[in-house]
């Protein structure tokens, strides 16, 4: 991979989870503040709305600290998402909820219809490399599936039991499964 590219995706990375970490921090800190994905005042439904970072655990405030002082190589900082991206949040298994995103199908028959999909954070995520991280990945399975045309290109709410469960598909490995309920269209 261009070194560049892994640089990059290294760096918006870490600084995604130093925000996350403050974050979750401030909500430690007045546990009368809840967390966003607790907040329930989404115009579609009144359902848990998941977050990404929800999904990976806050990285170590002395982590943080050692790579804003500059004292991480880029292999440790590499090493340590690395670890990061391969661990997941207890709490969020068998929490139903929504969750925003992008699909990859994983199968498709005659007429473009998907059972078994990939729900990504990013437009175009598992479609290029590098995929994201395993626990920025959701294995999702909706039986009475969806029209896959643009598939990667349009934003969904996907409703459903998040579950962790480790899947592996052609694309890429999942730490998260949901067993989908309702797709709809993500409205802007």
């Amino acid at each position: 991979m261009n070194a560049l590219l892994k640089a990059s995706v290294v760096s918006t990375i870490l600084l995604l989870s130093a925000q996350a970490s403050v974050r979750a921090e401030n909500i430690q800190g007045n546990p009368e503040t809840p967390s966003k994905s607790q907040q329930t005042t989404e115009p579609l439904s009144d359902v848990r709305e998941l977050q990404w970072d929800d999904l990976a655990p806050p990285p170590e405030p002395a982590i943080v600290n050692q790579y804003n002082e500059g004292a991480m190589s880029r292999d440790e900082v590499i090493a340590y998402l690395d670890k990061l991206g391969l661990t997941t949040v207890s709490s969020m298994d068998n929490v139903t909820g929504k969750m925003p995103g992008y699909l990859v199908p994983l199968n498709m028959n005659e007429q473009q219809i998907a059972t078994e999909l990939l729900l990504v954070p990013t437009l175009g995520a598992c479609i290029h490399v590098p995929p994201p991280p395993p626990n920025q990945i959701v294995y999702i399975s909706y039986p009475k599936g969806i029209k896959v045309t643009e598939a990667g290109y349009t934003p969904y709410w996907v409703f459903g039991t998040l579950k962790i469960e480790k899947k592996t598909s052609e694309y890429t490995e999942t730490l998260y499964t949901m067993a989908v309920d309702k797709i709809v269209e993500y409205e802007f």
